[in-house]
């Protein structure tokens, strides 16, 4: 059982008298203050971003290189390969650049790797065959900060390379490209350092198009969401714009996948992307080639979107199955060897298992156990990890303090993809658990629930239900407000319907089988209740409801 720790945010004592203050609503202005937003600037800035405040994509090291060269590429009318990734970070990244190369001039061509054939990274074979076809320039986006030898071997062959990657910087140091975009990397005076590679592609698309380059807002978006950037700074602008741009389905592919996935609702939101087209997308890099997806992104031609978006939904049923096989053998295998008073790290691995998928469930076990979770796919004594983790975890440190075990390795904090032997494993959970006791507390294992604010039932008014919408988009890095009401009591129970009370006030909610809530709601019963709003529309009529996170008896 997971255990939770409730943080609850201190209520500001000093009262918000700036101009503008009386726009809001006083609660409205304290849980504004309570996520930093404490002068009317910063509020501007957050509730009502605009793409006017988008850095100066030159400010980034080694765009004006990129650019340079890109140019000249044009100009002499020569080849340039992109090679992308196989998820939507990759996918999406790829289409950007294949758009805005054609806007420019630049003759392309594109390289996806296929998962259980190329593998994860740079693909040199691809490469080496570009060269011999006459590529001078390659363009790696969502991979590449970690490929020294695949770049160094380009170069050999007469390929220049310009890599955007967002992934940490490997410790042997950068690999001999042309140009790099990597905010991270030393000495580069980029702003904002935590855009997906998505983002990169649409910053180089900037440089290359200016304001031309607006119209892939909405496929930046994808990539932001599906990559769980955090949604704030320049992601905040980005996904903001380019919600109203897939909301307006005027990307065919786009309008046929939200077809083939039912969704309905004209206003697109993280949620949708999050849960409904960016799994669709990944379904095809992870069950077959991402080219299908890459194709469905860049067609403008109806027919063929919509017969794309049939095939992706069917990959992604496909991979539902799969995801389902390989989460319940997971499950069982954690419960029959893990020790959680000793092991803070989850390590699985099996053969048999579907590479494509052991990303999700490694996702699905750091929910149940918040723990770390490295789920490993064996063929032929090698494996296939990827990796994902809890907040206050580095996860790319922890693999790289255990680097003797592995093949190879990249990501960053929160996911990491990897490959190891498959007698190396046992010896590779070893160290990483010895990294983890040596180095993060045991607090940092407790799933931390921080709580916004404090209130009652009859805080939620109408006027403060309107304002809490203006702070989406929600997601990584401007999560949804949680509130926390005491002495709550459950009136009814009607099949797996909840509504509780305060005794003046009703309200429905909703309990997540995902949630690993552990509260028997009886009627009659009493508890404290950790909950986000949401709105639920059924039959033309909205109504509020609270969505459980946590409850616990009154304290």
């Amino acid at each position: 059982m997971v255990q939770t720790v409730w943080a609850v945010r201190p209520f500001p004592d000093e009262k918000f008298t700036s101009p503008g203050a009386q726009e809001w609503s006083p609660l409205f202005l304290k849980f504004l203050q309570n996520r930093g937003f404490d002068t009317p600037e910063k509020i501007q800035n957050f509730l009502q971003p605009s793409r006017e405040d988008l850095p100066n994509p030159f400010l980034m090291r080694g765009m004006t290189e990129a650019v340079a060269r890109l140019r000249k590429a044009a100009e002499r009318q020569e080849k340039v390969l992109i090679h992308g990734d196989y998820d939507v970070d990759g996918i999406t990244g790829a289409a950007i650049l294949s758009l805005a190369f054609t806007q420019a001039g630049i003759l392309h061509e594109t390289f996806l790797p296929e998962r259980k054939k190329d593998g994860y990274g740079v693909n040199f074979g691809a490469i080496e065959k570009a060269a011999k076809e006459g590529v001078r320039l390659l363009v790696t986006v969502d991979c590449g900060i970690s490929a020294g030898e695949q770049i160094r071997k380009a170069r050999e062959a007469g390929v220049e390379a310009i890599i955007l990657d967002h992934h940490q910087i490997p410790t042997e140091g950068l690999p001999p490209a042309h140009a790099i975009l990597n905010p991270i990397q030393e000495s580069c005076a980029y702003p904002f350092k935590e855009l997906s590679a998505g983002g990169l592609a649409f910053k180089l698309a900037q440089a290359l198009l200016g304001g031309e380059s607006s119209e892939y807002f909405d496929l930046a978006t994808l990539s932001t969401i599906a990559d769980l950037a955090p949604l704030r700074g320049e992601n905040r602008i980005i996904v903001k714009e380019g919600l109203r741009q897939l909301s307006q389905r005027k990307r065919m592919g786009i309008k046929a996948l939200a077809q083939t996935a039912s969704l309905r609702s004209r206003e697109i939101k993280t949620s949708h992307v999050g849960f409904m087209l960016g799994p669709r997308i990944n379904a095809s890099g992870r069950m077959s080639s991402a080219l299908t997806a890459l194709r469905l992104l860049l067609t403008t031609n109806e027919r063929e979107a919509q017969s794309l978006a049939q095939i992706l939904e069917a990959e992604n049923r496909q991979r539902q199955v799969e995801e389902k096989k390989v989460l319940n053998e997971a499950l069982a295998e954690v419960e029959r060897i893990h020790n959680f008073t000793r092991d803070r790290i989850v390590v699985v691995g099996k053969e048999g298992w579907h590479a494509g998928v052991i990303g999700i469930v490694a996702s699905r076990l750091v929910e149940r156990y918040h723990r770390p979770a490295l789920v490993i796919a064996l063929e032929g004594g090698k494996g296939k990890g990827s990796g994902r983790s809890i907040r206050s975890f580095h996860l790319f440190n922890a693999l790289n303090a255990a680097r003797e075990c592995l093949i190879e390795f990249g990501g960053h904090e929160q996911a990491a993809g990897f490959s190891v032997e498959a007698d190396k494993i046992g010896l590779l959970q070893k160290k990483l658990n010895e990294h983890a006791q040596a180095v993060y507390p045991a607090e940092t294992f407790l799933k931390p629930i921080d709580i916004d604010l404090e209130i009652s039932l009859s805080d939620l008014a109408p006027r403060f239900l309107k304002e809490l919408e203006l702070l989406e988009p929600f997601g990584i890095g401007n999560p949804k407000p949680v509130f926390l009401t005491r002495g709550l009591c459950v009136k009814n129970v009607l099949k797996k319907r909840v509504w509780v009370t305060d005794g003046t006030l009703t309200y429905e909610i909703s309990v997540s089988e995902r949630s690993g809530i552990n509260f028997s709601f009886e009627p009659g019963s009493r508890f404290d209740f950790v909950y986000v709003v949401s709105q639920k529309t059924w039959d033309g009529e909205t109504t509020t409801v609270l969505e459980a996170r946590d409850a616990k008896p009154p304290a």
